[in-house]
């Protein structure tokens, strides 16, 4: 689950390369032969799940040393922290919910921050339920109640998810619970059900003992949203910009092999991060893989300008906001990758 403040404060980036160094990348002297890499403090997009392996197979399969690249691997704390962590000089590179990434915009809460790829190709926020508890179809919410994290983005889509299934959101019941809590509140029948990303099935699952868990993806409906993707500052993309296609370029090639190799990145993940599962880890990197390259032609990370600006769109007509917001200023897209 990724968690977003209900208000952010953003500050003018200083791009800098002496952030605190931390996980194990040492640096390297630099010489004649080797030049010193380049310094880089990136944070997940939530914890160390299973979803997160990729950071690790770049840096296990040494592809951000490849790139001149001296990487440190951090836990982030959600789509709202990392906004701010990035704006603030704390991390060069985050994820970040792309919807939040609109909504914040449209508020003029972004500035200096902007997205240089998509991690999904589509948006993974979704609602989960028991397979005997009575949901089937958006529609069987009504009447029922729903757990989420406070500030979650997929409680700032639902309005969204709601008006195109037609489902009457004033009959939904909201209830706040911290992220590692909803699957045993829902497994307990405290709640009917939860606010989820689609690639934490498994652990939900693990939590119900195996029962059956029914899944209602928003990016069923909400088809031209993408998922996380990846942020860094306005100034390092102008100042640095060769910098920001060497970061993107090494990350997307470890994001391709983890979902390619699920049970290898998941073992990676373990061997950075002990106390992480394998199994399920790999189940969540199984999971996301039709998101990262839903067809199995798109060029991993792509961004369209036409499909950003369609995304704004929709989240306009849903009123998820009023302000305006121009493609150009959320997305890099001479940096992006092309579809």
């Amino acid at each position: 689950m990724r968690r977003l403040p209900r208000v952010i404060t953003i500050t003018a980036l200083v791009a800098t390369f002496s952030l605190p160094a931390g996980c194990g990348s040492g640096a390297r002297e630099a010489s004649p032969a080797r030049p010193a890499a380049d310094r880089v403090t990136y944070l997940t997009a939530f914890g160390t799940f299973g979803r997160e392996a990729y950071a690790y197979v770049a840096l296990d399969k040494g592809y951000f040393r490849e790139a001149g690249l001296d990487v440190t691997v951090q836990p982030g704390q959600g789509s709202g922290e990392n906004l701010a962590a990035v704006a603030g000089g704390r991390a060069h590179f985050a994820p970040v919910d792309f919807t939040a990434m609109l909504i914040n915009a449209a508020g003029g809460k972004t500035a200096g921050v902007v997205t240089v790829a998509a991690i999904h190709q589509r948006t993974l926020a979704g609602l989960m339920a028991l397979g005997d508890g009575g949901i089937g179809r958006p529609k069987d919410l009504e009447g029922k109640t729903v757990g989420d994290a406070p500030g979650s983005v997929i409680t700032m889509m639902f309005p969204t998810y709601a008006k195109l299934t037609g489902v009457d959101p004033a009959k939904v019941k909201w209830v706040s619970l911290e992220p590692a809590q909803l699957p045993a509140n829902l497994a307990s029948g405290q709640v009917d059900a939860i606010g989820q990303y689609v690639v934490g099935q498994p652990t939900v699952r693990n939590a119900a003992k195996g029962k059956e868990v029914k899944v209602l993806p928003f990016g069923d409906v909400i088809t031209d949203m993408y998922g996380l993707g990846l942020t860094t500052s306005t100034t390092l993309v102008k100042d640095k910009p060769d910098l920001v296609k060497r970061f993107t370029g090494a990350l997307l090639k470890g994001l391709a092999y983890a979902v390619e190799h699920p049970r290898e990145a998941a073992e990676i993940l373990v061997k950075h991060h002990p106390a992480q599962n394998a199994v399920p880890a790999a189940a969540e990197l199984t999971l996301m893989a039709p998101y990262v390259r839903p067809a199995g032609a798109e060029q991993v990370g792509a961004m369209d300008r036409d499909r950003v600006t369609r995304a704004i769109a929709v989240l306009r007509e849903a009123g998820a906001f009023e302000g305006q917001v121009a493609p150009e200023t959320v997305v890099s897209f001479d940096l992006a990758p092309k579809g």
